[in-house]
């Protein structure tokens, strides 16, 4: 799909993965030091590869950011996940249009996960769209304060509208506005994601000791 192109009339479900094209210098940049643009770049590029896959009986998206860049993040769009652009100013914007696309597109439920967490169970989406129905919001928290998921039955922009704050109570944010939009929540399992150095390294301990997935 072309940045100006619209998502065909849908029906069920959509998983949509939020991405960045790997340009040095752009993303993961919390990993440098001690790890080289270029090898940030890499290791999130690697991430790509590994996370983004078809969901089993849902409509599959990549949803790319800068717009102009989606022939960067094509190599990462296998066969049955569909690549779209990011629309809007800043991270809020882009997810509130994301939801207004595909809800307008016809889909049901609309699940939105992150790319940094690369060894995140497949069974918190399946989790997701299950337990999704009008009036709730699925949220999946990591361990520094934000969200790896977030899913919807229906566009809520009101949901994004969270003032000031930081990046570690991101989350809490969200919650707190759920509960203000009177949304039910449903809170999966905490699990972590890849923002920092140390964040790296509990992934490598993870997957040596066998209990990363």
């Amino acid at each position: 799909m072309n940045e100006q192109s619209s998502p065909v009339v849908r029906s069920g479900p959509a998983l949509v993965y939020f991405a960045k094209a790997p340009r040095p210098g752009q993303v993961k940049t919390r990993l440098c030091p001690p790890l080289y643009p270029e090898e940030a770049a890499a290791l999130y590029a690697s991430f790509l590869r590994r996370i983004v896959r078809p969901q089993l009986g849902a409509a599959t998206y990549l949803y790319g950011a800068p717009a102009d860049a989606l022939a960067e993040l094509a190599p990462f769009a296998p066969s049955g996940v569909e690549l779209c652009p990011q629309r809007g100013a800043d991270l809020w914007a882009r997810l509130i249009n994301c939801f207004a696309e595909l809800f307008g597109a016809g889909h049901d439920r609309v699940v939105v996960r992150n790319t940094d967490s690369p060894d995140l169970p497949r069974e918190r989406v399946t989790e997701a769209l299950a337990v999704l129905r009008p009036g709730r919001v699925v949220l999946g928290p990591d361990p520094g304060g934000g969200y790896y998921l977030i899913g919807l039955a229906a566009a809520a922009p009101e949901l994004f509208q969270l003032g000031d704050g930081s990046a570690s109570d991101v989350f809490a944010r969200t919650r707190a506005q759920a509960e203000r939009l009177g949304l039910a929540l449903h809170c999966l399992q905490s699990e972590p994601d890849v923002d920092t150095y140390s964040d790296l390294l509990a992934l490598w301990a993870a997957r040596v000791t066998g209990s990363g997935r």
